[in-house]
């Protein structure tokens, strides 16, 4: 089952080790359930997780990723495959239907008929009433995979019919555009240099580098949210059913509590990574590499000048104090006073 284990894109922690191992245990002794449930922080990575599981149970040798089976499958294109989204904010009854009919069909391809649908929180009423009595009534060999980042808007009866899996997925920089970040970087790299380069200690205050930073994160949060609002008005005026503009406003709604969530742990994250790739280069310059070898090669220079008598143990420490932080650390008051301690022991090596 190479493709499961091959997963390069889950965190490693028991939760998700444990979901593994039970979809490798259904394929492997052939015990595979008519419907499940994926929910987890990226609907992209959900998808990528139920194609790599649909690989699985159709392919002769339990997911090689080298037949075509598992190629076409993993592209959403085999034949006994179908992937159900929605062409609007809501899933409607037709996709249902549709789904329906798919299922009704003999296929002429070996395996199992395997239907994933995505966004499966955005099925108004009488889509999840449909696809309820579906699940209720499973036709023979079908396979359901419902998607969600929000699974507290299906309904409970159609989870109640389904094995729930909830997932957590590894979300780096990809997930936001660089160029966001772009300021922030700025900050810092300027920030840290200012902070080292004069033997006068007032010269920059690292506090005053952590509000700028925090400032920075604030300005992106509110060009986010302005970005929500108008999607909100946009569903608003849509001039759809009033009930399924209710339920989407609010199915919305968590999902840009969640997009927020997201934004704040890879800014924080982020912030964290470019203190630590400074930190990475101090350290390897001391131990006699060249400028070409370094996260960020312009500063070969102004490292090699400034840092001829920073203890590598410091740098350690203070490494592990920002991989410490990583662990408990959310936006809030407390990304402030982190900061200023890391700030205040990066400038401290120096003196």
């Amino acid at each position: 089952m190479e493709i499961l284990d091959g997963l390069d894109f889950l965190v490693e922690e028991d939760r998700n080790k444990t979901n593994i191992k039970l979809l490798k245990n259904s394929v492997e002794h052939r015990d595979i359930s008519h419907a499940y449930l994926f929910y987890g922080n990226s609907m992209a990575l959900l998808c990528r997780l139920a194609l790599a599981f649909s690989a699985s149970i159709n392919c002769y040798k339990r997911g090689c990723g080298r037949c075509d089976i598992c190629r076409n499958t993993l592209k959403g294109i085999y034949p006994n495959l179908n992937i159900v989204e929605s062409e609007g904010n809501i899933l409607t009854i037709d996709k249902i239907i549709e789904l329906q009919k798919f299922m009704s069909v003999s296929s002429y391809m070996p395996g199992k008929k395997i239907c994933v649908i995505k966004n499966a929180e955005i099925m108004n009423e009488l889509a999840s009433n449909r696809l309820l009595k579906t699940l209720e009534e499973p036709p023979d060999g079908g396979i359901f995979i419902l998607l969600t980042e929000d699974i507290s808007a299906i309904l409970p009866t159609i989870v109640s019919r389904c094995l729930v899996f909830n997932w957590n997925f590894k979300l780096g920089r990809s997930d936001v555009e660089s160029s966001d970040f772009a300021a922030i970087f700025s900050s810092l790299n300027d920030g840290i240099k200012n902070m080292i380069k004069s033997n006068d200690r007032t010269c920059v205050n690292p506090l005053n580098l952590s509000l700028e930073i925090i400032s920075i994160l604030k300005e992106m949060e509110e060009e986010i949210k302005t970005t929500q609002s108008k999607e909100l008005k946009e569903v608003k005026n849509s001039g759809g059913d009033k009930d399924d503009i209710n339920k989407y406003l609010k199915i919305l709604k968590s999902r840009h509590k969640r997009q927020t969530s997201k934004f704040y742990k890879l800014g924080i994250n982020h912030v964290f990574d470019i203190i630590s790739a400074w930190l990475v280069d101090v350290l390897v310059v001391k131990f006699g590499a060249s400028g070409e070898v370094l996260n960020y090669r312009q500063n070969y220079l102004f490292i090699n000048e400034n840092f001829k008598n920073v203890e590598a143990k410091e740098i350690f420490r203070l490494l592990e104090t920002i991989e410490e932080s990583r662990d408990y650390l959310n936006f809030s008051i407390y990304l402030e006073l982190t900061l200023d301690n890391i700030f205040i022991k990066f400038q401290n090596l120096c003196y």
